[in-house]
């Protein structure tokens, strides 16, 4: 099992970050692909949506994404699941409890080794192939201020960074350094 992890700098007043990844707004996550099988990277950024299935051939399964390796022949597979996790920002208070059940859950599922400031965003089960990079230009993040508003983002391509202003408290609003990347945990 792959999880995609995350790190940022949360301005002191957001509490929380997370992908916007609903039923009635589903991301469509963009990757890079390896086949696991020939090692040849897929000649494309692939998008997946975790609401859609696709049948596979010679199974009875569905999966997010299914894919035929153009220099192999392999069929591989992602299935795609939202994690219950978000990115939390430590400088606050009110974060403690959710760092704790995050830690507890992350042991429920036997996952080890994970850094707190990281949070598992997504689980990849992937068959036959390997997500190498993650494109952000088209995901919608949102931020849950420690006001209790939301706001919605999305990064800037370059730099991994989003500047705004939050009107009610009169300050503003940063996400810098972002990071994202794969673990394999189980």
């Amino acid at each position: 099992m792959l999880f995609l992890s995350a790190t940022a700098n949360l301005s002191d007043n957001i509490r929380s970050f997370r992908p916007l990844d609903t039923v009635e707004s589903p991301s469509e996550y963009t990757f890079n692909l390896m086949c696991t099988h020939c090692r040849e990277m897929h000649d494309s950024k692939v998008t997946i949506n975790q609401f859609e299935k696709h049948s596979m051939s010679g199974s009875r399964g569905e999966a997010s994404f299914v894919v035929k390796c153009k220099f192999c022949g392999n069929e591989s597979s992602i299935n795609l699941q939202r994690t219950e996790e978000d990115l939390y920002n430590f400088n606050h208070e009110s974060t403690g409890d959710l760092v704790q059940k995050t830690k507890e859950l992350r042991k429920k599922q036997g996952i080890k080794g994970i850094k707190e400031d990281q949070a598992l965003l997504l689980a990849l089960d992937c068959r036959g192939c390997e997500p190498t990079a993650l494109d952000v230009s088209n995901l919608t993040f949102v931020i849950e201020l420690t006001s209790g508003k939301t706001m919605e983002c999305t990064l800037d391509d370059e730099d991994l960074e989003w500047y705004d202003y939050d009107e009610d408290a009169g300050e503003e609003v940063s996400v810098t350094e972002a990071k994202f990347g794969f673990i394999k945990a189980k």
